[in-house]
């Protein structure tokens, strides 16, 4: 696994490592920025009999490499549902929400989700059908604000499982969220996506859970007790 280039991949991936574990430090931005692009374009070039076989410590360094230098532009997000939504996401507008923390402080906008296609897939052997989202040019000023500040090792923190907000019949045809922050790495689950993301501690996935912001299903990741965010079930349930 190590022929050809192995010695310098190692070595580059080493670097990474020691980058993201470094205290707040303006003068490493620039030596961040190009290790990252560095390891990134490493994993991009790399058969995938071979992406395949390295180990998980390494995986998770490629991907976080990527997803901290990914471009805004080609970001997507697939929501699974087995009911035929294409209808209502042809005629009415999606939104989200994008944010990072930064000292305390929480930067937020929002930011409309680009209808692209409808596709059917299997998964877990039922078919489903798949709607695929780009992101609107509005959010990739807040990305760039976020991978400045995390260039200058400030210790940002960006939420990247967003919430489409759907009204209340729809979000209930919706199974699950997919995310393509990471071009080479296809579309992920949430629970791909923390095993993956180096810079995800327990701590921010008990935290995550806890505070119960996302809206769509997270059992995969919190477990199958979950807070009820649906106003309309809510009611039901009382009745």
């Amino acid at each position: 696994m190590y022929s050809l280039n192995g010695r310098f991949i190692y070595k580059v991936m080493i670097n990474v490592i020691l980058v993201m574990s470094i205290c707040a430090c303006s003068t490493m931005g620039k030596v961040a920025k190009v290790s990252f692009i560095s390891v990134k374009e490493i994993y991009a070039v790399q058969p995938e009999s071979i992406r395949t076989n390295y180990p998980d410590w390494m995986k998770r360094t490629f991907f976080t490499s990527e997803l901290l230098t990914t471009d805004y532009e080609k970001w997507r997000v697939r929501l699974h549902s087995k009911a035929n939504l294409e209808q209502y996401f042809l005629n009415n507008k999606t939104f989200t929400e994008l944010e990072y923390e930064l000292n305390f402080e929480t930067h937020r906008m929002t930011v409309e989700l680009l209808f692209e296609q409808k596709i059917e897939v299997l998964q877990d052997n039922e078919q489903y059908y798949a709607y695929d989202f780009s992101f609107s040019n509005s959010g990739k000023s807040l990305w760039k604000d976020y991978q400045n500040h995390f260039y200058e090792m400030e210790k940002p923190w960006f939420n990247y499982p967003v919430s489409p907000e759907l009204p209340a019949n729809i979000k209930r045809e919706i199974e699950s969220i997919l995310y393509n922050y990471a071009p080479n790495w296809g579309y992920l689950s949430l629970r791909e996506f923390m095993e993956l993301f180096e810079l995800n501690t327990e701590r921010r996935w008990e935290d995550f859970c806890f505070w119960n912001n996302y809206q769509y299903d997270d059992s995969s990741v919190c477990g199958d007790i979950r807070i009820e965010d649906d106003l309309d079930a809510m009611q039901g349930a009382n009745n």
